[in-house]
């Protein structure tokens, strides 16, 4: 009895031995050294970039073990948007892009009536406020040239969103972490009654405008402070007649009928 249990699992061993000589080691060889086409960064892509095919390349790597959400094809990626900062060499997955921009801007289909978005240059670190605008805040814009200036009209202002040089919004109420680096500044687009943004488009033209931050955080104070905008509007004179704009003896700008 003894004897015919070696024998049985001797052959029982020389079974399993043929089955992974002859079957699963040249299964794994196969997948190890098969080889497919992925999608990889070519260029730095940032975050809320377009990616395009310029900034991509196809690229034949070894097929085994790779994610199934892996991009195979320039037309699966291009046209889309960077979710994340993408590095040369890096591999696109599909969680890494979004077929949408990601930005702020669905809050341009609330603008309510009566107001336009209008965007104003940030020409120094200093003049955006180091920095540190965020969406929502209540500024007051000042002008500078030659001397510093208070517009009436610009008081009290509400931001609508901070982009980068390459348009894309920037989200100030986050630090950048270890592996980022911190966009900076280069517009605020605000929400402005057409003869706000008619000022504003002066400025942009003539000087530099400084931006100062009233209120943050505070719906109560936001919209008590932008209720007696309009009511300063509305005292400098309606928009509806013929004006042109003047400077005030403190060198402001005011509408005059």
């Amino acid at each position: 009895m003894r004897l015919n249990n070696r024998f049985l699992f001797g052959l029982l061993s020389l079974l399993l031995a043929a089955i992974i000589a002859f079957i699963a080691l040249p299964t794994i060889a196969r997948q190890t050294n098969g080889k497919t086409e992925i999608v990889r960064v070519s260029a730095p892509i940032l975050k809320g970039a377009v990616i395009t095919d310029k900034s991509v390349e196809l690229a034949e790597v070894g097929s085994y073990n790779l994610p199934a959400n892996l991009a195979r094809s320039t037309e699966d990626v291009t046209g889309r948007y960077a979710v994340t900062d993408l590095m040369e060499g890096d591999y696109i997955l599909s969680s890494k892009i979004s077929a949408l921009p990601l930005t702020s801007d669905i809050a341009l289909n609330d603008i309510p009536s009566g107001r336009v978005a209008i965007s104003l240059s940030i020409k120094t670190l200093a003049s955006g406020l180091s920095d540190k605008l965020q969406a929502g805040d209540i500024v007051r814009i000042y002008h500078f040239l030659e001397t510093a200036r208070e517009i009436p009209e610009l008081r009290f202002v509400r931001v609508l969103s901070v982009t980068s040089a390459d348009g894309i919004n920037i989200d100030n109420t986050k630090e950048p972490t270890e592996d980022e680096e911190k966009q900076q500044s280069a517009t605020v687009t605000v929400i402005a009654a057409p003869e706000q943004a008619r000022i504003i488009t002066e400025l942009e033209n003539d000087g530099v405008a400084h931006v100062a931050l009233i209120s943050r955080n505070n719906e109560e104070l936001a919209a008590e402070l932008l209720a007696k905008q309009d009511q300063l509007l509305s005292d400098l004179g309606s928009p509806e007649t013929p004006e042109t704009t003047v400077e005030n003896s403190k060198g402001a700008y005011l509408w005059q009928k």
